[in-house]
């Protein structure tokens, strides 16, 4: 403020209107374009107070945008060009990244506005785009939190290169011109604010004189004495904020948690009477707040009394790792350790299992996986996929911590609950619901979303200390501290016990300790090897396995041994069983993982990389493995890994966490420099990816179909490319299972085309899947002998495995032998057709998991097709009930849905005839089931359900529904080149019309149809129908039909038709 500025807002208050009043006005005149009397405005202030800097700003004010009169929050990071030199660019270039985070951050949480969060130096509004009555007091909190934080935040970085890290900042209320189309803020206000800001002392927040008023209720303001700015003539006056007036409330507690260890105590009495109604307590509170204190006071009960103490924790880099907590848990059982080779590890888990009561025999394949020991070591991998054996292993897990509990009063304690994974979330919420008032379950847990609404538990929620009782802890702590320090170290912990505890422990080292960062610190310069080993231990994690430390740092082992001493010692680490130790708390990992810079953290992260990989021990944690290599930047070993991690999940049955795994891969390839080896890694990843997405969830996903095109436009057309044919084999599979049988021709027919000798072998594969689909099309002739001519050809040449390269879940012969035995039972040949079907369960029974048992459940669908054509209706639902058990067993949704509908059909077949009411149930049911398959996308053989829909609805008197999924089936089969009910469709049809001509019409072109596809049966039942509705006229086709059949033709529609021709030949 100038100093004529006080007597010329008094002349023009005397004159009706403040200075304030006249400049808002003229604001608002510029706003609605009025230049003229906004100029006017401006003028009259300038009457009464020449010079007055924002009535001239409004006088050169450009055309456009706004004027507002705003709050304005400018914050710069001080001697950032001395840091940047320094730190380096690596280093400056992440700690200007976190600074923008605090500010804009911050800023946002007070409804602020950040313009342009760019450099050192961030300009913020208060007022727009919205506006409060306390704009001014939001703007000095916000800027009190960011120097408070950066602070913070700088100790980590400050220490490497000997500087303080801080921020200033400054409040000024003025006008700001705001440029919406450009989204800039700029004017006098914003250049006075930028100006004050650099009075401000490292770390402080300034008020400009005319946020001062507004705001000295509120804050303790020191007035400052006025200096000169650039670009203002007069001095500047302005106020550093020294601290809010009024403080915040207490949190109240107890002193050592005496309420929270009541309640702990009352639930373990209860436990140990078997009465516990509620098995499960969480400890909740932010980080140090004292939740793993007593979490462990209430383990000691437990212990003290005989009981059984289960734990185990989450880990922050393992949060997308299934059952990662329990793999920690099962091995500490199991007495494995990161060098037990698997078949020991086997051997151990073998034992566990048997020790525990268990089967082994049972849990083994399922449990073998969460240990990361593969089949190859001497197990058969449980016959399961997908969900189904995601159900399984958490059933076994399940069983084993069960076991582990035993019978008697247990408490199982998890560590930092919001670091678990969905799979540990999950089997801790089966045992708080099956616990039956023996188990006692203590989850410690951060505030947040992690915890599940549905987990019967009892929360605690823990507050801060209050101050007296953090006097009395840090007096607990350290009884030589005077008052002063101890009202110093309260101060700067906030009632935190961990912080008390860190600080405290410093006091006589560092003296009156700055807060959390300087004891640590403090402790960590104590010896030269100190830093590189912490900095290493941090990367590995909490838990820190001793060999893979040994192979990380560059020390002896007597060095090494020396520096965890110290560090045990220091407090910052502890023994956490024979070759391992464990950092006490997650935030001294944090903290200590912070103190490389990033070009030695990408080596250390390499170095962990390998050694776990190098290990003599069991499978590597390859989640983990990958999680190093990508912060070491080496992205094509991280793709690798990850790739190894999506198989480990898939032999858990956890299909979406082995996608998740491979869209991370991805990710990795992305970073890697363009070229064909680059494109050939993510066609390999997309494989695997579209593969999974179509077996979790179904064929009809987009995913599915983006990865498989993908890979198309990365393979190119080059057919003696392994991964070219494979893309156009799953492509080619992808489009004949969501009916798209053009597409999938074309792709087929590219792969044929260019198919040479090197893969002669392969040849019959791709003609027989050229073959189902011209059968699917109707051309029953031409793809009857591609068909036989196929899979003659590849019962000659040998046996293939087909699994490296086709990412399709159902054999291709399998499938050529299902659709032969369509084929022969059109063709009125029921023993043909049965034959078929058993070379297809044959080939089936060859194939591993899963293609086996999907393509067995592949030839129990057409069997079930067979009899129904047939009309063998019991024996159909029993193939029916035999496909459903088998697609429960091995978690295959898709034959579980199939299945579902295959019965429900034939239940209603099975009704026709009899109880109307019943009738019209079961047909309600098949028709609403039938939809559920088509909206799953499973057009493939949709017909064949319509066409059976279509006669239980003809059977129950509903033409006019049954005219409708004919005409939909119709309608489809044409549009995508599904041809092969056709003759069918149209025949029962002719049963929906009343006219008898348009009813002729439909069973002539079901005549001509089946006539020239050589479906005999088809003919048979159009020739039937035809000689029911004419009489003698349709004689002479129905004989020429019956001709081509057996005198013993087991089927009902060749004795309907003898019983015809007998009963008119003695007219003739």
């Amino acid at each position: 403020m100038n100093d004529g500025e006080g007597p010329a807002r008094e002349e023009c208050c005397r004159a009706g209107s403040s200075i304030d009043d006249l400049l808002d006005q003229a604001v608002a005149a510029i706003n609605r374009g009025d230049r003229v009397a906004a100029t006017a405005l401006a003028d009259d202030v300038l009457a009464v107070d020449h010079g007055n800097v924002e009535a001239e700003d409004l006088l050169t004010a450009p055309e456009g945008g706004e004027i507002r009169r705003l709050t304005i929050l400018y914050v710069d990071l001080v001697d950032s060009a001395e840091l940047a030199d320094h730190a380096g660019l690596d280093t400056y270039g992440q700690l200007v990244s976190r600074y923008h985070d605090v500010v804009a951050r911050t800023v946002s949480r007070f409804d602020g506005y950040v313009d342009c969060p760019t450099g050192e130096s961030i300009l913020a509004v208060f007022g727009h785009p919205i506006a409060h009555e306390d704009d001014s007091r939001r703007a000095v909190l916000a800027g009190l939190e960011i120097t408070g934080e950066v602070d913070r935040m700088g100790r980590s970085f400050g220490h490497r290169f000997g500087m303080r890290i801080a921020a200033r900042a400054s409040i000024h209320r003025g006008l700001v011109y705001l440029d919406t189309t450009q989204n800039d803020v700029y004017g006098l206000g914003a250049n006075l604010a930028a100006r004050v800001a650099g009075l401000a002392p490292p770390g402080t927040v300034v008020v400009s004189a005319t946020v001062a008023p507004l705001v000295e209720n509120i804050f303790e303001l020191a007035a400052r004495e006025p200096a000169a700015v650039k670009g203002v003539s007069e001095l500047v006056a302005y106020y550093e904020v020294l601290g809010e007036r009024v403080t915040q409330p207490v949190h109240t507690a107890l002193v050592g948690r005496d309420r929270e260890l009541a309640q702990l105590r009352r639930l373990w009495t209860h436990a140990q009477a078997g009465a516990l109604i509620t098995a499960g307590v969480v400890l909740r509170g932010e980080a140090g707040i004292g939740k793993s204190s007593l979490a462990a006071a209430v383990a000691g009960l437990a212990q003290d009394s005989g009981a059984v103490v289960l734990t185990m924790g989450g880990s922050a880099l393992h949060t997308d790792a299934g059952l990662h907590p329990i793999r920690g848990l099962l091995e500490t059982r199991c007495d494995i350790t990161e060098i037990t080779p698997p078949s020991e590890r086997l051997r151990l888990l073998e034992a566990e299992l048997v020790a525990l009561g268990q089967d082994p025999a049972r849990d083994v394949p399922l449990l073998a996986p969460v240990l990361s020991i593969g089949p190859e070591h001497g197990y058969q991998p449980a016959a399961a996929e997908g969900e189904r054996l995601y159900h399984l292993v958490g059933e076994a897990v399940q069983r084993c911590l069960m076991a582990c509990l035993g019978r008697g009063p247990a408490l199982l304690l998890v560590e930092d609950g919001h670091f678990l994974d969905r799979s540990t979330v999950e089997t801790i919420g089966s045992l708080l619901v099956a616990a039956d008032g023996g188990l006692l379950v203590v989850v410690t847990g951060r505030p947040g979303a992690w915890l599940p609404p549905d987990w019967p538990v009892t929360v605690l929620d823990l507050d801060p200390l209050t101050s007296d009782e953090a006097d009395i802890l840090i007096n607990v702590l350290n009884p030589d501290v005077s008052a002063d320090v101890r009202a110093a170290v309260a101060e700067r912990c906030d009632g935190i016990p961990f912080y008390i505890e860190q600080v405290t422990a410093g006091l006589t080292q560092t003296g009156v300790p700055e807060g959390l960062y300087e004891p640590l610190l403090a402790r960590l310069r104590a010896s030269a090897s100190v830093v590189p080993v912490v900095e290493a231990a941090a990367l590995i994690g909490r838990q820190i396995d001793a060999d893979v430390l040994r192979s990380v740092v560059d020390l002896s082992d007597d060095g090494l041994g020396g520096v965890l001493e110290e560090l045990a010692n220091a407090r910052v680490l502890e023994p956490a069983g024979p070759r391992a130790w464990r950092f006490r708390h997650e935030l001294l990992r944090e903290l200590a993982s912070e103190l490389a810079p990033p070009t030695v953290r990408r080596t250390l992260h390499a170095k962990i990389a390998a050694a776990l990989v190098g290990g003599v021990g069991g499978e590597p944690d390859w989640q983990l493995v990958a999680t190093h290599y990508q912060h070491a930047e080496n992205h094509d070993e991280a793709v690798s890994a990850y790739q190894r991690a999506s198989v480990g999940a898939r032999r858990r049955g956890a299909l979406a966490e082995a996608r998740g795994y491979l869209s991370r891969a991805l990710a990795q390839v992305d970073a890697q420099l363009p070229g064909p080896d680059r494109d050939k890694r993510e066609l390999t990843v997309r494989l695997e990816r579209g593969f999974l997405a179509s077996a979790a969830e179904g064929p009809m996903n987009h995913s599915t179909s983006l990865d498989f095109e993908e890979c198309l436009r990365l393979g190119g057309t080059d057919v003696h490319d392994d991964d070219v044919v494979g893309t156009l084999l799953a492509l080619g599979g992808y489009y004949f299972a969501v009916g798209d049988l053009f597409r999938s021709t074309a792709v087929l027919g590219s792969l044929r085309a260019g198919m040479n000798d090197d893969r002669a072998y392969f040849r019959p594969v791709v003609d027989a899947c050229l073959g189902v689909e011209e059968w699917m099309n109707g051309a029953f002739a031409v793809a009857r002998e591609q068909l036989e001519e196929a899979t003659a050809a590849f019962a000659a040449a040998g046996h293939h495995s087909l699994e490296s390269l086709w990412f399709a879940p159902t054999d291709p012969i399998v499938m050529a032998h299902g659709i032969l035995g369509l084929d022969r039972i059109a063709c009125g040949d029921l023993d043909g057709a049965q034959e078929h079907v058993l070379l297809a369960a044959c080939r089936a029974d060859e194939l591993s998991f899963p293609q086996g048992p999907f393509s067995l459940a592949f030839t129990r669908f057409f069997e079930i097709w067979v009899r129904i054509e047939a009309g063998q209706i019991g024996r159909a639902a029993t193939l029916a009930d035999e496909l459903i058990e088998h697609a429960d067993r091995y978690g295959f949704e898709v034959w579980a849905l199939w299945g579902a509908a295959q019965r429900a059909v034939v239940d209603a077949l099975d009704a026709v005839g009899g109880d109307a009411d019943v009738l019209s149930e079961l047909i309600n049911r098949a028709t609403a089931i039938v939809e559920s398959v088509r909206r799953a996308g499973l057009n493939v053989f949709i017909t064949l359900f319509d066409g059976a829909v279509a006669r239980v609805l003809i059977a129950g008197g509903r033409r006019g529904d049954a005219r409708l999924h004919l005409d939909t089936a119709l309608a489809l089969g044409r549009d995508i080149g599904m041809r092969f009910y056709e003759a069918e469709l149209r025949r029962l049809r002719a049963h929906t019309h009343t006219d008898p001509d348009t009813r002729r019409a439909d069973l002539r072109a079901a005549l001509d149809i089946a006539r020239g596809q050589g479906a005999h049966l088809y003919e048979l039942r159009s020739a039937l129908d035809d000689f029911a509705l004419r009489g003698e006229p349709a004689h002479g086709a129905l004989a020429a039909v019956g001709d081509r059949f057996a005198a013993d033709n087991p089927l009902p529609e060749w004795t309907r038709c003898l019983a015809a021709l007998t009963a008119v030949t003695p007219k003739q």
